[in-house]
């Protein structure tokens, strides 16, 4: 009964953490949505510096990364009031600013400038973007020990992101990045965000048996979380997804023209991407406690590859092409199993290192797995990029040769699917599961009913 009354969230705690994913959606959404439209397309930043700047954006990605997760980690919650709160009070409205500072040119027709504008500004958010959500996302595990209370967050959390997202597909595909009526809606995105995340720091409340835990100095941070052998095929597992995460979105503006180059395209790839993309997240859901969550990543995942494999072959017979419909539509339903990606099978590596240390380390885990996937973040467009000029894309056009349009379906369907099937031999030999994941959770309930019993003498 104790255990229950521990891991059991209430409302308010899981209304308040959904919240956080409401900016999230908003300033993280539109940034991955028209960044790269904005610099690449809008104001045609010429590839080489478009390469330069991702290589230098990815550098900066993966080091802020662990830094900022010991920061919050080591924060004294006795000086400041929390060690994760504090920073998403005073650090998202900072964040929000970032934001807005992109989409205003500092030229529109001198290269260095447009690239110095597009460097500094994608690093400056990022790391502010870093700051907020990797403490919002170190939250979760601290309140609840169940994965079930976990997952039931998550959820909560994509449902309230996809509300806000949902009206933005709407809004911002009738907007012009350079356009003036687009700067003052950035403004007001970035105001709203602000609120709701100085919000979420008044609602979720952080537990005190984890707020004397002993930190370590960052190197023996790090060099204790690489030895967990979970930890370490959970990474990369997850360098794949956030490579295929950095070419969905970001690329819409080059799929819309396989897809049928008109609106009516565009708003077809948005209900897609929510209804069927939310809509598999609930079935993986509902599968997980009779699967579990590495079984369903298995069986979606073969499913993905071999449809999407196939889907593509049919597609070279031109009587066939609008399949690709049908591709989009696999690819989003059998890649529902990203629900459990950080919510679930990192956050078991966070429980397993309590138990092998005494210590809850969530910030150093998102820092330390951010420094080695956040680099596919960019290695992403860099391809991307890559596979438009060799097939001959031509930037700010919509009239494009036939040899592009190959160039598109290859990054759309054949790139997801190969990279899809290596992150299946990865998670393969992902070892919590089964009777192993079931004991770790037995030992963790009592470690936690024994914190908590210390912090109440």
């Amino acid at each position: 009964m104790e255990r229950d009354t521990l891991d059991k969230l209430s409302r308010r705690q899981l209304f308040g953490y959904a919240l956080g994913a409401v900016p999230a959606g908003l300033l993280a959404f539109i940034f991955s949505l028209k960044y790269i439209e904005y610099f690449f397309d809008d104001l045609k930043l010429l590839p080489m510096y478009f390469i330069a700047g991702q290589v230098i954006y990815m550098i900066i990605n993966a080091i802020n990364d662990p830094l900022l997760g010991q920061l919050s980690d080591k924060t004294n919650r006795e000086k400041w009031g929390s060690r994760r709160l504090i920073y998403i009070k005073y650090g998202g409205p900072i964040w929000a600013l970032t934001f807005v500072l992109l989409w205003f040119p500092w030229s529109l027709d001198n290269q260095f400038i447009i690239f110095l504008h597009y460097t500094i500004t994608i690093c400056l958010f990022d790391t502010m973007l870093t700051l907020v959500i990797l403490v919002w996302m170190a939250l979760l595990p601290e309140m609840t020990a169940s994965t079930d209370e976990r997952n039931k967050a998550n959820f909560l959390a994509l449902l309230f992101g996809a509300m806000a997202v949902i009206p933005m597909f709407i809004v911002l595909g009738t907007l012009k990045t350079l356009s003036d009526s687009f700067r003052l809606f950035m403004i007001f995105i970035a105001i709203i965000s602000s609120v709701l995340l100085i919000i979420v720091s008044y609602t979720c409340e952080e537990r005190p048996e984890f707020q004397k835990d002993e930190v370590f100095p960052i190197w023996k941070s790090i060099k204790e979380t690489i030895k967990l052998k979970s930890f370490r095929w959970f990474m990369l597992y997850n360098f794949c997804g956030v490579f295929l995460g950095s070419l969905l979105l970001s690329y819409i503006f080059v799929y819309i023209l396989v897809l049928g180059g008109s609106t009516e395209a565009l708003f077809g790839f948005f209900l897609i991407y929510v209804i069927i993309g939310y809509g598999a997240n609930i079935v993986c859901m509902k599968l997980q406690p009779k699967w579990g969550m590495r079984k369903v990543i298995l069986r979606f995942g073969i499913l993905r590859v071999i449809g999407t494999f196939g889907i593509f072959f049919l597609m070279l017979v031109p009587a066939l092409e609008s399949l690709i419909w049908i591709g989009f539509i696999w690819i989003m339903f059998f890649g529902g199993y990203s629900v459990y990606t950080t919510g679930g099978l990192m956050y078991l590596s966070v429980d397993e290192d309590e138990l092998n240390t005494g210590t809850r380390r969530e910030g150093i885990f998102l820092g330390v797995n951010a420094l080695f996937t956040k680099p596919a973040g960019s290695l992403g467009p860099i391809l991307a990029t890559v596979v438009l000029v060799s097939f001959g894309y031509q930037q700010g056009s919509d009239v494009q040769p036939d040899s592009a349009f190959l160039g598109i379906k290859i990054l759309l369907l054949i790139v997801p699917a190969i990279v899809t099937a290596i992150s299946l031999i990865f998670i393969y030999y992902y070892p919590i599961h089964g009777e192993k994941l079931e004991e770790m959770k037995a030992k963790l309930e009592i470690l936690h009913i024994e914190k908590r019993k210390r912090i109440e003498k």
